[in-house]
């Protein structure tokens, strides 16, 4: 409904206007906007450079106008995963800003923020930090410790700690985001959902299973009262427990939780989509853990299937799954279809993952014990 007022919208004044009026490009930019919310991304880009196109005509470079466009098209590159097209104009949004904004400004603080979720996802971890930190130190000054800007950016500097490894850190500003939500909403709003998913993952992989597995079931009763006919964060909340499950060695009852989260997401999603893979991931880890290495195969294989569609050749998380299967093949001694699938995962970590990375070093490791180098 929305689309189609900005379009009516639009449609006039371009009979009442130029084909360069600011008001022609404010309506494209709306409609961008839109389009991007309904991942029409393609459609969404071309509308909001349109509206740069025009603004670039009507005023000098660096008008604050621009900035506005900057941000919009950043915004959907990063949606589309084009990570380094969408670095440059956020930066170009920034000079902008900086122009026109003391350093302290709340504008200048969300454009920190999208720089820094970019050089997270380029895995620019400790750049990635510096700009979070910038941010969290302006809203600091700006707002009372309990402000809802803070819990995200509390978030966001945990993500960057995870993706490190650093479980400990990431734990402790999780902690401190859910601090302020419990201060902010009452007990069972369902913004705490999301702090007390994160804080039992961590848990899970610090092998705290009893607290981790509180936290994913506190969440999970949010959850259904607010979606008592299932929701598809539902499914994500079902496959942690379910994980948690698994690592307690309760294999019927993890199963039996991975069944349901997808059953909920064939409900919502069409056949294929990224979220069935991780439930067929984590199917697999059970039979897997239970020395059922055929069954475990089937389903990774699954999981491999959809993220290669999903996903452009060399998304990590290809690697995890091709390295799920190798170690299927390693296990029913098939040590040349296990080798095979090693270094294809390897070859995607070496290119994505830094030196160190944990999951790197393990798969070197079983390359070379395969290989006899070991």
């Amino acid at each position: 409904q929305a689309l189609d007022y900005h379009k009516q919208a639009l449609e006039i004044q371009q009979k009442l206007y130029s084909s360069i009026h600011i008001n022609v490009a404010t309506s494209l930019n709306y409609i961008g906007i839109i389009l991007r919310n309904q991942r029409k991304y393609d459609e969404a880009l071309d509308y909001n450079q349109q509206a740069l196109k025009i603004q670039q005509i009507l005023y000098p470079f660096g008008h604050m106008k621009m900035a506005y466009s900057f941000n919009n098209i950043g915004t959907i590159l990063y949606d589309q995963e084009k990570y380094n097209e969408a670095f440059d104009y956020f930066q170009q949004a920034l000079k902008i800003q900086e122009k026109f904004y003391p350093s302290s400004h709340e504008t200048i603080a969300t454009n920190l923020n999208n720089i820094g979720m970019v050089l997270r996802n380029q895995r620019k971890y400790d750049e990635a930090l510096n700009y979070h930190q910038k941010v969290l130190a302006i809203l600091q000054k700006l707002y009372p410790i309990g402000h809802e800007d803070i819990v995200h950016t509390f978030n966001n500097i945990g993500e960057i700690q995870y993706c490190k490894e650093k479980y400990d850190v990431a734990l402790y500003y999780y902690q401190q985001a859910l601090k302020i939500q419990e201060n902010l909403y009452p007990t069972g709003h369902i913004d705490l959902v999301g702090s007390f998913s994160k804080i039992g993952v961590i848990l899970n992989i610090q092998g705290k299973y009893a607290e981790a597995l509180d936290y994913h079931q506190r969440a999970l009763k949010i959850q259904e009262i607010f979606y008592p006919s299932g929701y598809i964060n539902v499914a994500r909340i079902l496959n942690n427990i379910g994980s948690i499950l698994c690592n307690q060695r309760r294999y019927a009852e993890a199963l039996d939780y991975h069944r349901r989260a997808f059953k909920l997401q064939q409900e919502f999603y069409p056949l294929g989509h990224i979220d069935m893979a991780y439930s067929f991931k984590h199917i697999g880890d059970i039979h897997f853990d239970q020395e059922k290495y055929d069954i475990a195969l089937y389903y990774y294989q699954q999981a491999l299937k959809i993220r290669e569609k999903f996903y452009p050749s060399g998304h990590v998380d290809i690697a995890s799954s091709l390295n799920n299967i190798g170690l299927c093949y390693e296990n029913q001694n098939k040590q040349n279809r296990a080798l095979e699938y090693y270094q294809r995962a390897l070859t995607i970590y070496e290119k994505f993952l830094p030196v160190h990375d944990s999951n790197r070093h393990r798969i070197e490791h079983r390359i070379l014990k395969l290989t006899g180098k070991a």
